[in-house]
């Protein structure tokens, strides 16, 4: 894992083989700006490729990145070392937000369900200007509120391509998707937060170019027979890459065994 990370590093910073004196092979990696993960998988070879880190406003793209979110959302509330230990808010686009699924994750990480949905705090948009508000005009608020550092926006185009939107106003909502964006990106910094928007189909493609330039990090997630194709294709500090595994299960039978 860290070798793998050190070669990145290396490839992108040639200034570092200039000569120099001695220094400890682990500055390499800070003098690269390659800094410890926030908040991960638990799964090696995701971790491996993709550090999560707050500050960051990161896209997932494809079907399976609901269920890597609903992971991170319990992983978020992990005691140190193993996670930030932090609030979560779940910003719910898709109508898709499982209390359910948060509950067998939480048996899956040790940790009580009851207490990991206490810390996870819910709104739903049903429209796509109700989205928009809870981003630009509510979100900012419960972040300082609940000292949340991992916000979820579940599929963030969604609602702003529904059929109901009329094609009249379709300029209109292009519009405020493009702001909607901006302000999640914005809010990262701001806050220190990891910020995570999902678009779990291909809908509009402005609408992704926008969610692409927005992004710090962006990600493809394909769901393969029996393995998840991972595709790191934007990073502010690591290079693209594709990685191949299985898809975190959650083991919930065997809990109770």
């Amino acid at each position: 894992m860290w070798l793998h990370r050190l070669a990145q590093t290396m490839a992108r910073s040639t200034y570092l083989l200039e000569a120099q004196n001695f220094v400890r092979a682990d500055s390499l990696i800070l003098n690269g700006h390659q800094t410890l993960p926030d908040l991960t998988f638990g799964v090696e070879a995701f971790d491996n490729v993709l550090t999560l880190n707050f500050g960051q406003f990161a896209v997932f793209q494809g079907n399976p990145a609901h269920a890597l979110c609903m992971l991170l959302c319990v992983r978020a509330t992990l005691p140190q070392p193993l996670g930030p230990n932090c609030d979560a808010i779940f910003v719910d686009g898709g109508n898709n937000f499982d209390p359910y699924s948060i509950s067998d994750n939480s048996i899956e990480q040790g940790l009580d369900p009851e207490k990991v949905l206490e810390r996870l705090h819910i709104s739903r948009a049903f429209t796509h200007h109700q989205l928009a508000s809870i981003i630009t005009e509510k979100l900012p608020h419960a972040i300082e509120e609940f000292k949340a550092k991992l916000i979820v926006v579940s599929d963030i185009t969604g609602l702003y391509c529904d059929p109901d939107v009329r094609d009249d106003d379709k300029d209109d909502s292009q519009r405020i998707f493009s702001k909607t964006v901006h302000t999640l990106r914005t809010l990262a910094r701001q806050h220190h937060c990891l910020i995570i928007a999902t678009n779990l189909e291909r809908r509009n493609s402005q609408m992704e170019r926008s969610l692409e330039y927005a992004a710090h990090v962006s990600l493809k997630i394909e769901q393969k027979p029996g393995l998840t194709r991972f595709t790191l294709l934007k990073h502010p500090h690591l290079l693209p890459c594709t990685t191949i595994a299985p898809m975190p299960g959650v083991k919930v039978l065997e809990s109770y065994l």
